[in-house]
């Protein structure tokens, strides 16, 4: 898939899961969103205010972007939109 296929199919990924419920996403899911839309934003973990509490919400939320620093926004495109695809097969 070319790059700009990838970005539409990206952004399409990306408005489609705004407009589901989060609350019907299992939360292991939520977090691979989560991380992988930041990572693919370029978003640093270190950099995130909210991680400065003893949250343990935060503590997940930082763990699942330290987990994803190390692949590409390319990957990380492809592997949110496989997952919004699970949950939500198209047409959209």
């Amino acid at each position: 898939m070319s790059d700009d296929k990838l970005d539409i199919a990206f952004n399409e990924a990306v408005e489609k899961a705004s407009k589901e419920e989060q609350s019907d996403v299992p939360l292991e899911l939520q977090l691979h969103l989560y991380a992988y839309y930041k990572r693919v934003i370029n978003e640093p973990y270190v950099n995130n205010k909210s991680f400065q509490t003893n949250d343990l919400r935060a503590g997940f939320k930082m763990n699942a972007l330290i987990q994803v620093q190390r692949i590409s926004k390319t990957e990380a495109k492809k592997r949110y939109i496989e997952i919004i695809e699970s949950l939500y097969p198209r047409p959209w």
